[in-house]
């Protein structure tokens, strides 16, 4: 049991298992007089086998914990993972038309609401809510905000597209995504039953090719029509990552 154990070792869960119970075993056996030098072996393999678990077992979850794909796989998310970056996403959400090639995704809230306004979500139906990331290489090319700050090109969003799809309750929040300062605008959406509407500005840390330009302007806006609106917006900001 102490050689299985320390063989198995690096494997979680089932190393740190067979340690145990090659530990156990070890001690009943150096009881007996003539199994001290094979219980001894085989205790020793087994400690040996339940530290290097443990530590394999830390490693595993702390690799998790800082990846992208973690985070969504620890939040009980679906991952979301591009060549730009990755994010947790909202499990009920169908990636309808997302381009991860082009760095575009586009997960939506797939159902019908009854007589009384309740959501029954079938994965197909109308399109009751929305998060979307795009990215404008457009911001890039034009020279007010290709050389401006993030607060410039906020600025720019605010006044010329966001007031199209509510009104701007509180344009500015201050956030981080992947140690990369963004901003969070909250609106009052015009679609009916919108709980939540919310729009995330970044300048990503290096530009990205998206079709034939680069880019680094990106937007992340969020029509959620249940009451989870503030749980979807932090999962996506605690779990972003730069690729």
């Amino acid at each position: 049991m102490g050689i299985g154990a320390f063989v198995t070792g690096w494997i979680p869960v089932l190393g740190l298992i067979l340690g145990i119970n090659g530990i156990v075993l070890g001690v009943l056996a150096m009881r007996r007089p003539a199994g001290k030098s094979f219980g001894r072996a085989g205790l020793i393999g087994s400690a040996l086998a339940g530290v290097t678990n443990v530590l394999v077992t830390m490693v595993i979850v702390i690799s998790l914990a800082s990846s992208g794909i973690g985070a969504v796989i620890m939040a009980g998310g679906q991952p979301i993972v591009t060549p730009c970056y990755s994010f947790t996403g909202p499990r009920d959400y169908t990636n309808s038309f997302g381009n991860t090639r082009a760095c575009v995704t586009a997960l939506e809230l797939l159902g019908e609401r009854d007589a009384d306004g309740v959501i029954h979500k079938t994965g197909f139906g109308s399109v009751l809510g929305r998060v979307m990331v795009t990215p404008d290489a457009m911001m890039i090319t034009d020279a007010g905000v290709r050389n401006g700050s993030l607060d410039d090109v906020v600025e720019s969003v605010i006044e010329t597209y966001y007031p199209e799809a509510g009104e701007v309750t509180s344009p500015k929040e201050a956030v981080s995504l992947d140690g990369v300062d963004a901003n969070l605008t909250r609106l009052n959406g015009t679609a009916e039953n919108t709980r939540t509407r919310a729009f995330l500005t970044v300048l990503a840390p290096k530009a990205y090719q998206f079709a034939a330009d680069p880019v680094k302007f990106f937007v992340i806006s969020f029509v959620i029509p249940e009451d989870n609106g503030e749980e979807i917006i932090a999962a996506a900001i605690d779990s972003w990552r730069w690729k």
